[in-house]
């Protein structure tokens, strides 16, 4: 049986997102499973998801998907090629034959050309992101038909995927299916709407029954349910417990942080003392050399304090569990089967079965979790250790 993974965020779950998994089952074939890696609490743009992590996953699974498991947050919450290498290492470690991907446009062949070619890029400093001066770098490298994929918003991403599979020599086959409409496109005037255009709308209004078109059945039900119980992100309300964490430490203590280096860690603080908001502060930080997703996630990283050494080990052996969010009634067997390769968890309980660096990893998840339903917008909804309360949701 061919087991096919996609890695997302689903944030929230779209009829965009459940066209691309009807796009994989269609030329997969039927007897096929679809294998989910997702983000769980937080999210690779720095920050908690609007909902949480069992409603997304089971959107998904109604949607198309046959399992659901949650990529662990110090992948989540790493650049492009650590969010890669998690989601890859873990769908290889899964027994997927093949890794599934949106692109704006290219072939299989085009992004293991641009994996190739960034292989050997030394990051070098200079005025522009390190993003931004790593696609300068590739299209120096290959031709010109294929640096035009780079103007791409799921490129570089894309490339990290293909670069995550040659680096770590693995069987699994990278799979791009072109895509309806861009993640980055904030109307709400075609066929499709992206994450980002619900998730603004949603957060500016507190309602969804105008989005039933861009939204499935069940998602469209629970979505309703979940905003007028406030379960749902107040990134306000996040952003205060940043600034308020960030008075409390010191450019010393930032530079035990991943991603605080070079001086940032003293702009950074001064820039912290200085404001009066999250968002006043990373405008003030903000400069042409730091992508202001990199900065939203080092914002994270002072809430959740992950430390380098966990982050470092996790990039060098890879996600040591697999998560289970949600799944459909038919694959109990396949359940079974990866339970001899790597630790399934169902439930929380003692992580006994686990390696030292599974605890550390499971516990920055349970982190996470914890501080994305401090911060939902409803007083009552938020609850605490979810995480040894909620078990993976069956559709």
């Amino acid at each position: 049986m061919k087991r096919i993974a996609v890695i997302a965020e689903f944030n929230p779950f779209h009829t965009g997102h459940a066209w691309l998994l009807s796009q994989v089952r269609q030329q997969a074939g039927p007897q096929s499973l679809i294998v989910v890696i997702m983000s769980g609490s937080f999210v690779q743009r720095g920050e908690p998801a609007l909902f949480d992590k069992w409603h997304r996953a089971a959107w998904a699974v109604e949607g198309g998907a046959d399992l659901v498991f949650e990529l662990p947050a110090v992948y989540s919450l790493s650049s492009a090629d650590g969010f890669a290498l998690g989601g890859v290492w873990l769908a290889s470690r899964l027994g997927c034959s093949h890794l599934a991907c949106g692109v704006e446009r290219g072939t299989a062949d085009d992004f293991y050309a641009l994996a190739r070619a960034a292989q050997d890029i030394r990051p070098c400093r200079g005025r522009e992101t390190a993003g931004r001066r790593q696609t300068i770098a590739l299209a120096a490298r290959i031709r010109e038909q294929t640096a035009l994929l780079l103007d791409q918003p799921n490129a570089l991403l894309a490339a990290s995927y293909a670069k995550a599979i040659v680096q770590q020599d693995l069987s699994l086959q990278f799979w791009p299916i072109l895509r309806q409409g861009s993640h980055h496109d904030l109307s709400l005037a075609h066929s499709f709407a992206s994450a980002s255009a619900l998730r603004q709308d949603i957060i500016q209004t507190g309602r969804c029954q105008h989005l039933h078109r861009y939204l499935t059945p069940q998602a469209r039900e629970d979505m309703a349910a979940l905003l007028s119980q406030g379960a749902y992100t107040d990134y306000d309300r996040y952003g205060d417990f940043i600034l308020f964490q960030n008075r409390l430490l010191t450019p010393e203590m930032l530079r035990q942080l991943p991603a605080f280096n070079e001086g940032l860690e003293n702009r950074w603080h001064r820039c912290m003392q200085d404001s009066v908001t999250y968002k006043e502060a990373l405008a003030a930080i903000k400069t042409r050399r730091y992508a202001y997703s990199r900065l939203c996630r080092m914002g994270a990283y002072t809430l959740l304090s992950p430390g380098r050494s966990l982050m470092d080990q996790s990039y060098q052996l890879g996600p040591q569990y697999a998560r289970l969010l949600a799944l459909s009634q038919k694959v109990s067997p396949y359940i079974k089967e990866i339970k001899k390769e790597l630790p399934v968890i169902t439930r929380i309980t003692a992580p006994g079965s686990l390696s030292p660096l599974g605890r550390k990893q499971l516990a920055l998840d349970l982190r996470c979790t914890d501080m994305q339903y401090y911060c939902f917008h409803g007083t009552q909804a938020r609850l605490s250790r979810q995480d040894y309360y909620q078990s993976p949701r069956i559709r």
